[in-house]
């Protein structure tokens, strides 16, 4: 597996790149699942030994305390297989996609033929492309993908915004979207690393003008601002995204974002009619 950024070589158990220090998303979403299966654990451990403590005495509570340890050492080497790295299911992702390559390949071209990022998104994360080294010639393509999904996501969050919206989960980490498409379309990674950089800034070029376009419909920036956005810095570009934002907000709910999460539902429904 390599770093999106660098190239270095990186697994499920690196945090961080050891060569360039950055995040490394899929061993996040890795070690995240992994916190999941130990949770499980721990509970199911937790519920037999309440079964043990409540049917102590006699033969049965013998055939059970044998039954219980041997359901947990199944349970306990389950885990460690999955820990030592992928999933079963992952594996069994990455097998069907490496005999189904070509097949794979038509498909990432037809959903970008169509400028369809947010599906291409859904059939990468369902049959673990970006952790397969096999698809290397489209791994940055993937990473922009998967910020345009969450950039389109939170867009169409801020669609249904109504009076008494008060939880606006994408739409709260839009300007960190934004700022992490742009990081990606913007760093030397991918000329540097990419089999053909040409293909995939041609592909960053079609996204980003989709995307100005759809921040100009649905957080009214203008074509000047949505211009601006690649030369901005990242702190600019921040602001920029959370004042359209707000005033989008405070323009349907008559409070801002920050207010909307400190107050409940009949505080908003109180200040929507002082100000009316």
């Amino acid at each position: 597996m390599k770093c999106k950024y660098c190239g270095g070589d990186v697994t499920l158990n690196d945090h961080f790149c050891p060569n360039c220090g950055r995040p490394v998303d899929q061993a996040q979403r890795h070690q995240k699942e992994m916190r999941e299966y130990e949770t499980e654990f721990e509970e199911t451990k937790q519920q037999a030994m309440n079964e043990l403590a409540a049917n102590s005495g006699g033969g049965t509570a013998v055939g059970i305390r044998l039954f219980i340890i041997a359901a947990l050492v199944v349970l306990l080497i389950w885990m460690l297989i999955n820990l030592n790295g992928y999933t079963i299911n992952q594996k069994r992702e990455m097998r069907a996609a490496n005999k189904n390559y070509e097949a794979y390949v038509e498909q990432i071209d037809q959903y970008l033929a169509d400028r369809d990022y947010t599906q291409l998104t859904a059939f990468v994360n369902k049959h673990e492309l970006d952790l397969n080294d096999k698809y290397d010639d489209y791994r940055w393509i993937f990473y922009g993908a998967r910020d345009y999904k969450n950039i389109f996501e939170a867009l169409l969050e801020t669609a249904y915004i109504g009076k008494d919206t008060r939880n606006l989960y994408y739409a709260e980490r839009l300007s960190d979207y934004v700022n992490q498409f742009y990081e990606d379309i913007l760093s030397d990674s991918y000329t540097r690393l990419s089999e053909d950089p040409g293909k995939t800034e041609a592909v960053y070029n079609e996204m980003e003008q989709d995307l100005t376009v759809l921040l100009q419909k649905y957080l009214h920036l203008t074509k000047e601002e949505t211009d601006s956005l690649r030369g901005l810095s990242k702190s600019r570009r921040t602001v920029l995204i959370e004042q359209a934002l707000d005033e989008k907000i405070v323009s349907v709910t008559g409070v801002g974002l920050s207010e909307m999460n400190k107050i409940e539902l009949p505080e908003v429904e109180a200040a929507q009619e002082a100000d009316q």
